[in-house]
């Protein structure tokens, strides 16, 4: 498994729309993280029922990709582990950072709020973490402020 190239290869599909395929880069206790909601995934199938709340809000998803950078286990035990990792963590793996804009236009319910047929664009950071195989675990980080008053359901501060 080369990590950077199935990072590249997981966003190619996601903004394929393609669920199932995204789904396949992770282990079946992945630890998702979505650092604006309280509570992590911490099964694909919760993944896959928090990541159909998106494609359904905003069937046209995508990513566009700014940079990939790549690390190994050893090099990035450094500092200190901030969320569990249920599948051993970066043991035999590592890690890859994904900074990219994510884009959609609001064509289905968001969170209780109808459609708005508003677009978005908003930056945001991935960090997966891998056993060499597949992703054990995946945060991201974005301004859902910034998501929320794009699509109009929020005003801007």
């Amino acid at each position: 498994m080369d990590p950077s190239q199935a990072v590249r290869d997981e966003i190619a599909d996601l903004s394929r729309g393609d669920l199932e395929a995204v789904l396949s880069y992770y282990t079946d206790d992945v630890y998702f993280e979505d650092t604006s909601v309280p509570t992590p995934c911490r099964t694909k199938s919760e993944m896959r029922d928090f990541m159909k709340v998106f494609y359904d809000a905003f069937p046209d998803l995508r990513i566009e990709i700014r940079n990939v950078f790549a690390s190994s286990a050893s090099s990035s035990r450094e500092g200190t582990d901030s969320s569990p990792s249920p599948s051993g963590g970066g043991q035999g793996g590592g890690y890859v950072t994904a900074e990219y804009d994510l884009l959609g236009t609001m064509r289905g319910e968001f969170l209780g709020h109808p459609p708005t047929g508003r677009g978005f664009r908003i930056k945001a950071v991935s960090i997966y973490e891998h056993n060499g195989t597949l992703f054990t675990k995946e945060t991201v980080y974005y301004d859902s402020a910034s998501l929320f008053s794009q699509i109009g359901v929020m005003r801007e501060p």
